[in-house]
């Protein structure tokens, strides 16, 4: 009995051993599975993430990129357009004053017709300044008179004597241009009040010819023939040459921009069998056009002169 009970006693250990074993077994592989594994594998992010970023990330590059080439185009169109504009401002110039074959260039609206005719200058020598402002009517009124002096003598017995005035007449009633410029007479008296020479000016659009160019003015308009022979002294088309660039035409500082073009035309002819000596000045200014960027804003002007020869 006793042999018995020591062998029930000793299967119940080994039982209770095994057990326990079992017990270990089994909370080890609960640990397993409740996620308690390497840190590796806790840490590892899922592969449509990772590839998700890396597009987020490719994609603000891309942008960024974008926006500066973007930016650099506008830069750059922005200057060629500035650059083109100044060169297409100065082809217009060069072109209006270079052709010669070219049709005038008149505004709108002015015709041969329309154009006005100057005082008759050859008919004011030998009158006096009463005389003259009657001939000439137009409104011609006194705005300035200088007295010319002359030195004789020497040393001590050096005397100044007046010996003539210049008087300028403006011919109110003419319409004046858009920049103000109203058309006027010049008269030069000898010290009896005889009128030795007379004058005019005017802008060349209150004439007619509008914003015709330099070159055109002379060699197709007829400007300079059609003003003498207006004045008294008859001159055919075609009597006047055109001269060469260099002798009219100044440049501005870059020594390309046209800063003026200015030169006197001279010449003589008959008029009721006598003779007459002429000048007519032809003036374009440039410098307001040249900061404007307005070829309407040129300073166009004539000055026209007869005396006895």
């Amino acid at each position: 009995m006793a042999k018995h009970a020591k062998r029930e006693s000793d299967l119940n250990e080994e039982e209770l051993n095994d057990s326990m074993e079992g017990a270990d077994k089994d909370a080890s592989s609960e640990d397993q599975g409740l996620g308690f594994g390497k840190k590796d594998d806790r840490e590892e992010m899922p592969a449509h993430h990772v590839k998700s970023r890396r597009m987020r990330t490719a994609l603000i590059v891309v942008s960024v990129a974008l926006v500066l080439l973007m930016a650099a185009l506008g830069y750059f169109a922005w200057m060629l357009i500035g650059e083109a504009r100044d060169v297409a401002y100065q082809s217009t110039i060069q072109s209006s004053q270079n052709s010669k074959d070219s049709a005038s260039t008149l505004d709108a609206g002015s015709t041969s017709a329309d154009r006005k005719e100057t005082p008759e200058l050859v008919g004011l020598i030998g009158k006096t300044e009463d005389e003259a402002v009657a001939l000439i009517g137009r409104g011609a009124t006194e705005t300035s008179s200088s007295e010319i002096t002359e030195e004789t003598g020497e040393g001590d017995e050096k005397t100044t004597e007046v010996v003539g005035r210049n008087v300028t007449l403006a011919l109110t009633d003419e319409t004046s241009d858009s920049k103000g410029n109203t058309p006027s007479v010049y008269l030069t008296l000898d010290k009896e009040g005889v009128i030795t020479e007379a004058g005019y000016s005017a802008s060349v659009g209150s004439l007619g010819y509008g914003e015709v160019s330099f070159v055109d003015a002379v060699q197709t308009e007829h400007l300079v023939e059609n003003l003498v022979s207006m004045a008294g002294v008859p001159t055919e088309e075609g009597a006047v040459e055109m001269p060469s660039p260099e002798s009219y035409r100044s440049y501005a500082d870059d020594g390309k921009t046209i800063a003026q073009e200015m030169y006197t035309f001279e010449g003589t002819g008959e008029a009721d069998g006598a003779s007459y000596a002429w000048s007519c000045k032809l003036s374009y200014d440039y410098s307001a056009a040249n900061v404007s960027g307005n070829l309407a804003d040129t300073i166009r002007q004539v000055y026209l002169y007869v005396k006895s020869a």
